[in-house]
């Protein structure tokens, strides 16, 4: 009996052990298309069967880890009425559904817009939403709460058949097709999401623009005061920014020269709105608040940097940057402590959002994407305010990359000493690669598994 050496050497490791699943083979390091090729060169001699088996696995959702974390929202429900009835403004938990899973098992009451437990919600005292998780009594009604998903996976096993069994090894000789393609060796290259970051660089110098660059540890006031971010915003909090213990302060003055005092005019648009026509936010700025070294949660504090080393002479100007920031998120499939984005500005006289439209719209079908969209949105820096979607053609569905604008008069005229128009946006790069590569956990953007890197074709957007 003839057959080739790939099914020759397969017939091998069933015949030990008279069956193997393919997912083993992978393990021993074959390749899964040769697998299958030399399965079904041997189910056709009839040496071995095919069996195809479906798995159901079921995997918890971003959902069901709150839960795991934190608790069921009705069972949390329960605890605060523990001290009494509340109304709806006094529960901090997500309120429709804590009372309505609470309901639906008479567990509440509501009366004049107070909540209250009812006699059989007195007696709850275990979290049986979060023991089901725990202890993975997976059922359908946690798959309908969007706690858990479920997951179907094919598994192959090889089988011998009773002709597989009588024949012997020493009596196949190997046949070799001299005319089938070899497969070409891998040979070193960029990492993909290395690849699109390049990329997206070469486009903003064709479009005319000059890279820009930044510290990745920078001054809250350069990160957060210089773009006319209050000392109170929730985004200077801990949960979302790396405060600096070594050095702990920034030497902010630097911003200030014999022209201009930057620092000084920042605080006045803070307080009163000093020269730009603004009330600004009415509170007592904190010059030690400023000096707080961070590392920074976006590039546009690199826009903010370049803004402050502008001369009149040097305008009108296009600039950008792709780099690396940094934010205190819990790390999952969808969210890093790191990510990139690409920031871009362009500083003149008579620029209009029809200019941002026309960049961004550019760079993008640069990037692949045929339809690009503008939303109305809100940012602290920028009026008008827009968040840039694009079309993504294999999930059929509009796909948020970032935010843009045209910087306040409250930021630009501290920082350049006089009133320009300023276009600005901040870009996500991470999601771009993702769906380049077919990969569905952000976190393997910032791994090296060699399968992935052989498979993911190198980055020419169409």
């Amino acid at each position: 009996m003839k057959l080739s050496q790939q099914a020759k050497t397969v017939f091998e490791r069933v015949k030990d052990s008279e069956q193997i699943r393919y997912e083993a083979l992978e393990d021993q390091g074959f390749d899964q298309s040769m697998i299958a090729r030399a399965g079904k060169e041997l189910e056709g001699k009839g040496l071995v069967e095919i069996i195809v088996d479906e798995e159901v696995a079921y995997t918890l959702t971003k959902k069901g880890k709150t839960v795991m974390r934190e608790g069921s929202p009705e069972f949390r429900l329960v605890e605060i009425l523990e001290d009494g009835p509340k109304t709806f403004s006094e529960i901090n938990i997500p309120a429709d559904i804590a009372v309505g899973k609470a309901r639906e098992k008479d567990w509440i009451e509501i009366d004049d817009g107070e909540i209250h437990l009812t006699e059989q919600g007195n007696f709850v005292d275990e979290d049986e939403v979060l023991q089901q998780l725990k202890n993975e009594e997976f059922g359908p009604d946690l798959v309908d709460r969007g706690l858990i998903e479920r997951i179907t996976e094919t598994a192959k096993t090889l089988k011998l058949t009773e002709k597989g069994k009588q024949v012997k090894l020493g009596n196949i000789e190997e046949q070799f097709n001299v005319s089938a393609e070899a497969s070409m060796p891998q040979i070193g290259r960029k990492h993909f999401y290395k690849e699109v970051i390049d990329y997206a660089r070469d486009q903003w110098r064709e479009m005319g623009f000059e890279e820009m660059q930044g510290d990745f540890v920078v001054s809250s006031f350069l990160n957060f005061d210089a773009l006319y971010t209050p000392q109170d915003h929730p985004a200077r909090e801990l949960h979302d920014t790396f405060f600096m213990d070594r050095p702990g302060e920034a030497d902010i003055s630097k911003f200030v020269d014999s022209g201009n005092d930057r620092v000084e005019h920042v605080r006045q648009t803070h307080e009163n709105g000093w020269t730009t026509g603004s009330t600004g936010w009415g509170y007592d700025w904190s010059r030690d608040e400023a000096k707080r070294n961070v590392l920074r949660t976006h590039t546009t504090s690199v826009s903010a940097q370049k803004l402050s080393e502008l001369d009149e002479k040097d305008l009108p100007a296009k600039f950008f940057t792709v780099s690396r920031n940094f934010r205190n998120e819990t790390v999952d499939r969808t969210h890093l402590a790191e990510f990139y984005q690409t920031d871009g500005i362009v500083v003149g006289e008579d620029l209009s959002f029809k200019n941002l439209k026309g960049y961004l719209t550019k760079f993008f079908e640069k990037m692949g994407y045929d339809e690009v969209r503008l939303i109305p949105s809100y940012y602290p820096y920028t009026e008008m305010s827009v968040e840039i979607q694009v079309y993504d053609d294999e999930e059929d569905e509009w796909m948020g990359l970032g935010g843009a604008g045209m910087f306040r008069p409250e930021v630009v005229k501290p920082l350049i000493g006089k009133e320009v128009s300023v276009l600005a946006w901040g870009l996500g790069v991470g999601r771009i690669a993702a769906g380049a590569a077919g990969i569905e956990d952000i976190r393997e953007l910032y791994r090296n598994d060699k399968k992935l890197l052989e498979k993911t074709p190198t980055w020419r957007p169409e």
